[in-house]
């Protein structure tokens, strides 16, 4: 499917095929290093590996079980600019709260953010959670991260829940934004 923004960068935005393991990893990354540049200690983002992520996301998209979820890519002049994940919820808490579905991820090179992108991935896979019965769906993001708040308030996401997430010597407060109905993502 061809999406493009109202602003100003056309992109494309298909479902992630195996041999788009690197890119998506280099892209998931970069945008970790862009986005908690001082929202996380330096120690974790120096850690992050491409060629970790790389072997992590062959994984995920050699996987042939549907219940696992599909990624999808957008593409900019022929490159891998950002990416969101979705499947089944994972967290039971959030599941019973009747967020069936889970956008378990999206990351976007900030140089392409506020380009109508991100919002295009999110229909995308809003669009794959409804097409497997899913009317809600929810997902998780750093309490710090005040960008990808507004941009998840601005799609109607509402808070629904808080978790901290204990990483070696350090606590993450991770919030949870949920859509009780998928239509206004599509």
């Amino acid at each position: 499917m061809n999406l493009f923004s109202n602003r100003q960068i056309p992109a494309t935005i298909r479902v992630a095929l195996p041999s788009d393991a690197t890119a998506i990893a280099t892209v998931h990354v970069a945008s970790w290093k862009e986005t908690y540049d001082g929202l996380m200690p330096e120690a974790i983002l120096a850690g992050l590996s491409v060629t970790e992520r790389t072997l992590r996301w062959q994984k995920i998209l050699d996987q042939a079980e549907p219940t696992l979820g599909t990624t999808f890519v957008a593409e900019h002049d022929g490159s891998i600019v950002g990416f969101a994940h979705g499947a089944d919820q994972r967290s039971p808490s959030l599941r019973d709260l009747g967020f069936t579905g889970e956008i378990t991820g999206i990351y976007m090179l900030k140089s392409f953010q506020q380009q109508g992108i991100g919002t295009a991935l999110m229909r995308a896979t809003a669009e794959m959670l409804q097409a497997r019965r899913h009317r809600a769906a929810s997902l998780w993001v750093l309490r710090e991260n005040a960008v990808a708040r507004r941009f998840y308030e601005r799609l109607g996401g509402e808070l629904v829940s808080e978790k901290e997430d204990r990483r070696d010597t350090m606590t993450l407060v991770e919030v949870a934004y949920g859509w009780r109905d998928l239509s206004p993502l599509l």
